[in-house]
């Protein structure tokens, strides 16, 4: 069993995860791709850099009193943004771009709601709350943005 502290995932592991997921995107937009995989590229590189900037942010401005909550008897990690979940047809084929990009908010989400079932603290808990609403509507708006793309 696990310890884990809402400022080690706040300031260190989330952000973590998002700028290693921009850091894929833009490998891949450094090579050759379809132009509605660029613009749909474009779109992911800035969200996940503005979710690492987000959060970081708020570790400035948050209680210390919830940075400070430990989640105890964690069974499961963090999840890692493994470069592997993006195949390389996602270069040419928006729809495989758009379902890695899925798989990486669906990480973060389920290890929201994990920390949602082991929160002890009710400041702690709206935070992992509210943290889980804001991928889940940032999965929504990458969808549609993506269907718009593919609209075109």
């Amino acid at each position: 069993m696990r310890f884990e502290q809402t400022r080690t995932i706040l300031h260190h592991l989330a952000p973590d995860y998002h700028r290693a997921v921009s850091h894929y995107y833009q490998a891949l937009a450094d090579g050759d791709v379809s132009p509605r995989v660029r613009l749909m590229l474009d779109y992911l590189i800035d969200h996940e850099q503005h979710r690492a900037l987000a959060l970081g942010e708020y570790c400035h401005e948050a209680s210390p009193h919830v940075l400070d909550h430990w989640f105890k008897g964690m069974e499961i990690n963090f999840p890692e943004a493994g470069a592997d979940m993006i195949d390389e047809a996602a270069r040419t084929d928006l729809d495989q771009l758009v379902k890695a990009a899925v798989s990486y908010k669906t990480n973060l989400i389920n290890y929201f709601t994990y920390l949602l079932d082991h929160c002890t603290n009710d400041e702690t808990l709206y935070l992992f709350k509210t943290l889980k609403y804001q991928e889940e509507k940032a999965m929504k708006r990458m969808i549609r943005h993506a269907q718009g793309l593919a609209d075109l």
